[in-house]
C-alpha cells in the first residue's frame, strides 16, 4: 500500500468507533438482527409461496479460485445460517471448499440506522439422503416444506391429486435441495447512524480452528 493510500485509509478508519460492546452483547444484538432479518414461515391466501421473506443474503463460494456471489433467502437458528440450495455451483463449490462468506445487510440509505453483516463460517451440505430427519425438521421449522406443498398443490389442484400423492409430489421436489448450513467463525457487524457515526464490532468463536 503507497503512503496516499495508507493515509486514506487512517482517515477513514479514523471515524468508525471499534470493539463498542462485550462479546455477549454483540451476540445478542446480531442474533436479533439476524432473526428480524431472515425469512420466516408465513401465511397467505394468495398464489404462491407463502413464505415472509426477509431480507436476501449473498452467499459467496470458491472452486480452484475462481469466486461466486449468489443471492439467496436465508434463514437462521441463533447465529447459524440455513439456505436452501437447488442444484447448482454454488453446491459444487461447497463440496470442494466448505469456507463461504456470507453478506446481509440493509438497503443503503444515510437518512437512517443502517446495519450489516460479514460472516466467515464453515458450510456443510444436508440432504434427504444424507441425513433424512434433520433436513426434514428443518424443512418443516423454516416453512419451506409448507411452501412447496402449497405451491404443488396449486399447480396440481386441476388433477385431483390425492393428499398422499401430493405429500409424494412434495418429498420428490426437496430430493432436488440441499440445505446449507453454515456454522460462522468470524462475524463482523456494521452499524452506521446517521447521528451517532458508525460502529465496527467483530464477533468471533471460542477455540475456532478454520
Amino acid at each position: 500500500m503507497d503512503n496516499a493510500a495508507g493515509a486514506e485509509k487512517q482517515s477513514i478508519e479514523a471515524g468508525i468507533k471499534k470493539h463498542t460492546k462485550d462479546k455477549e452483547q454483540l451476540e445478542q444484538e446480531i442474533v436479533s438482527f439476524l432473526n428480524e432479518a431472515s425469512s420466516k414461515e408465513g401465511t397467505t391466501t394468495k398464489p404462491g409461496c407463502p413464505l415472509q421473506h426477509g431480507l436476501a443474503c449473498v452467499l459467496a463460494t470458491v472452486h480452484e479460485n475462481t469466486p461466486r456471489a449468489t443471492p439467496a433467502d436465508f434463514f437462521n437458528d441463533g447465529l447459524t445460517i440455513w439456505i436452501a440450495g437447488e442444484p447448482g455451483l454454488k453446491i459444487r463449490n461447497i463440496r470442494s471448499n466448505p469456507r463461504v462468506a456470507v453478506g446481509i445487510y440493509h438497503p443503503m440509505d444515510h437518512s437512517k440506522l443502517n446495519r450489516s453483516l460479514q460472516i466467515q463460517g464453515i458450510a456443510s451440505l444436508i440432504n434427504l439422503n444424507n441425513d433424512r430427519d434433520e433436513f426434514m425438521k428443518r424443512v418443516k421449522m423454516f416453512g419451506i416444506y409448507a411452501g412447496v406443498k402449497k405451491i404443488l398443490g396449486e399447480m396440481l389442484q386441476n388433477k385431483n391429486v390425492s393428499s398422499e400423492a401430493l405429500e409424494e409430489e412434495v418429498v420428490k421436489t426437496l430430493k432436488r435441495f440441499n440445505l446449507i448450513r453454515i456454522e460462522p467463525y468470524e462475524i463482523t457487524f456494521l452499524c452506521i447512524d446517521p447521528v451517532k457515526g458508525t460502529e465496527k464490532d467483530v464477533w468471533k468463536k471460542e477455540d475456532s480452528a478454520h
